[in-house]
């Protein structure tokens, strides 16, 4: 059976996608120890810099005088050295805490009298307390009192810190994409029944277009290459990395590759696999030998090999341009496809493309 104290407990929990339950929560929390208000706040300890989490019964018209007054908080300043629950008694006498501009100008307004704090998460600098305020009817908290949010602030600290992992993951995510954003091949994450998750501009143009891909009802991702969607669900099945050529409405050519991120445990709907769609046909500059010899690191003579390459040339065509060897054109081949981790002259494409080399060949 789900007590007052489960349903608390899973209030704490909600609150790492939604505040309103953390303020819900506090709400019980302030009823349990019999507190005027009840708070949860993260301060640096070195730049005394405050952000409030939630709060019930607190003024929040002060706030901007608390971070003003935040360095002087000895009570906070304690927890943060101590690392333990502690009240206000427990750290100045009460006479000098009274006297203090923190209480004038903060807890007095308030009618807050006494006050108990217990530390919930310490990450980094950042100090994370569960604090409880007391009103003049009752100025001092008992133990059993902080003892009660000291194992609450546990709680809180918990959910915190997956809050706080999950700000990171989506702000890591969201720079990532702003990047994205500015390359000119589709980029598209799907999970591994085939389901769009995030696609950046260029693959939307794309979705848009509906030429090459695109997005079922039920959120699949389906290449209109009725050969080259079978062997994308084989990739996907398989977490596996691999590239196709296909050509859209218009005759358009495109390289569409694939590999997977890290697979997570738990069957075959979990995890990432990122596509990435080159249109080989955009224009760009020609790869000329300087050009793909400073992007790619190549030395000049295979640089020239394979700008010769990619502008349609055979390898007896390169031999006679260059003057030497067709044997020696082919071991360029090999050397530069070994420098580049390449295997065929379509993957050479694909790379030339996606460093917007105009690879429109020759004639």
């Amino acid at each position: 059976m789900i007590d007052a104290s489960d349903r608390l407990i899973g209030l704490i929990y909600d609150g790492i996608a939604d505040d309103l339950h953390w303020s819900a929560a506090l709400e019980q929390v302030a009823a349990l120890v019999g507190a005027a208000a009840v708070g949860i706040g993260m301060q640096d300890m070195k730049s005394h810099q405050f952000r409030g989490l939630a709060s019930h019964g607190i003024d929040l018209s002060l706030s901007h005088t608390y971070g003003r007054l935040a360095s002087t908080n000895k009570i906070w300043i304690d927890i943060g050295r101590r690392r333990q629950p502690l009240t206000d008694r427990m750290v100045i006498p009460k006479a000098d805490f009274h006297r203090t501009e923190l209480y004038a100008d903060w807890f007095k307004p308030q009618g807050f009298r006494g006050v108990m704090a217990a530390p919930a998460l310490f990450k980094n600098k950042d100090s994370v307390v569960l604090v409880a305020f007391q009103g003049a009817q009752r100025e001092d908290f008992e133990p059993a009192d902080l003892k009660k949010i000291s194992g609450l602030a546990y709680h809180f600290g918990r959910a915190l810190s997956m809050r706080l992992d999950r700000e990171r993951a989506e702000q890591e995510f969201a720079g990532a994409m702003t990047a994205l954003d500015e390359t000119s091949d589709a980029i598209l994450f799907l999970d591994y029944k085939g389901r769009l998750k995030h696609v950046n501009k260029a693959g939307q143009i794309m979705l848009d277009e509906n030429a090459v891909i695109r997005r079922l009802r039920n959120g699949r991702l389906e290449i209109r290459d009725r050969q080259a969607n079978q062997w994308l669900a084989a990739r996907l099945s398989g977490a596996q990395v691999g590239e196709v050529s296909v050509s859209g409405r218009g005759l358009r050519r495109f390289a569409i590759r694939v590999r997977p991120s890290t697979r997570v445990a738990g069957g075959s709907d979990t995890g990432v696999m990122i596509i990435r769609i080159i249109d080989l046909d955009r224009k760009g500059e020609p790869p000329t030998a300087a050009r793909v010899c400073e992007t790619f690191g190549l030395s000049l003579r295979q640089s020239e090999v394979i700008s010769e390459l990619a502008r349609g040339g055979t390898e007896a065509a390169v031999a006679q341009a260059l003057g030497i060897k067709e044997s020696t054109v082919r071991e360029h081949v090999l050397r530069a496809y070994d420098k580049l981790a390449l295997g065929s002259r379509a993957e050479l494409l694909a790379l030339l493309a996606r460093a917007n080399f105009d690879i429109t060949p020759h004639v």
